[in-house]
């Protein structure tokens, strides 16, 4: 494993998220690190959410209403331009239009890098994470060519996309401890899905702070990166095993 910086240094970047609090999840210390070094960052929520209760009593557009509004209360702490894009929790999701509208969001904002969760890591049975990871690296790669009239907008080319919640990492992106305060406070934000104690959420940090040693920081998180030119038929000189 590597710890890579050059991406950082890039002026643009768009969060995926499929669900409220995914992105916070995955890599909220990095969009913090980005936002505070006067990067352009932007955050794209697809589902209201409105699955995410474990309350019978609670109705879904109840929890979309409460999902969205500690969203925008997170994307705040973390200084990120937040879009919600309001399809349903769970779906069901039509591949191919979820593709284009993800095409069309690439071209709208412009960024230098991607980052969604990444859809290949084993054992995820959400098809939300699935088909969201998926149709934005398609997405990633489609964007840039001029006739591809699925999404609208004018053709723009990425330099990559960088997977969180990654299946294998090959750099570890390093939290200082205000990075690391507000991805907690940003966390803290999404009160109808985490406890004040919340073990997984210490369990989640613990790691964090284990990959942090390993980077000569208080913290980091895993990420994998993909240049747009590896997301089809690599050179084979950048072939993994």
């Amino acid at each position: 494993m590597r710890t890579l910086h050059e991406w950082r240094d890039a002026g643009s970047f768009l969060f995926v998220s499929p669900h409220p609090d995914d992105v916070e999840l995955g890599c909220g210390g990095t969009l913090a690190t980005l936002a505070r070094a006067g990067a352009e960052v932007h955050l794209a929520v697809v589902t209201d959410g409105r699955l995410g209760t474990r309350d019978p009593l609670r109705m879904p557009d109840e929890i979309a209403l409460i999902r969205s509004k500690e969203q925008q209360a997170a994307a705040k702490e973390l200084g990120a331009k937040l879009r919600m894009l309001g399809l349903p929790d769970g779906g069901p999701h039509d591949y191919y239009r979820l593709r284009d509208r993800a095409v069309a969001l690439i071209r709208d904002v412009r960024p230098d890098y991607v980052f969604v969760c990444d859809p290949y890591l084993p054992y995820e049975v959400h098809s939300d994470h699935r088909m969201v990871g998926l149709a934005v690296s398609e997405a990633v790669l489609l964007a840039g060519l001029p006739h591809y009239a699925g999404g609208s907008g004018a053709a723009h080319d990425t330099e990559g996309i960088l997977y969180y919640f990654p299946r294998r990492a090959t750099e570890l992106s390093p939290l200082d401890e205000e990075s690391l305060a507000r991805r907690r406070r940003a966390l803290a934000c999404h009160r109808s899905q985490f406890g004040r104690d919340d073990q997984y959420l210490e369990r989640l940090e613990a790691q964090l702070r284990h990959y942090g040693s390993t980077a000569g920081a208080i913290a980091a998180e895993p990420l994998h990166l993909r240049r747009r030119t590896e997301l089809h038929i690599p050179d084979p000189e950048g072939m993994e095993e």
